[in-house]
């Protein structure tokens, strides 16, 4: 990114499911507003299927929808998560019980 003249803004979350909900959604969204994200902002998911549906559904529904990339980093998230823009989120009564379709700009693998 910092060679094509592009400054990253970064954001970690913890690994687990427990990372996928309301509250890290929140602070993403928050981060992104405070450092003025706008809908021209491209989100990259860095990382394994919890960090894929979390990023892509924070896109989807950040400003009416913003780009996503997905570079999954599991094989699972290579296989399933990654691909078909299905987005989702846990809360109390569930697991990926609030979500969004929402495609992908590009998917990268590297095996």
């Amino acid at each position: 990114f910092v060679a094509a003249g592009h400054t990253p803004l970064t954001f970690q979350v913890k690994p687990g499911e427990n990372s996928k909900c309301r509250m890290y959604k929140q602070q993403i969204e928050d981060h992104m507003l405070e450092h003025r994200c706008q809908r021209d902002t491209c989100m990259v998911a860095l990382g394994g299927g919890v960090v894929g549906d979390l990023t892509g559904y924070v896109a989807a529904t950040y400003m009416r929808g913003v780009p996503v990339v997905q570079v999954p980093t599991s094989m699972m998230a290579m296989l399933d998560s990654s691909v078909g823009g299905k987005t989702a989120i846990n809360v109390p009564s569930g697991k990926n019980l609030v979500g969004a379709f929402h495609q992908p700009r590009r998917v990268v693998i590297d095996l």
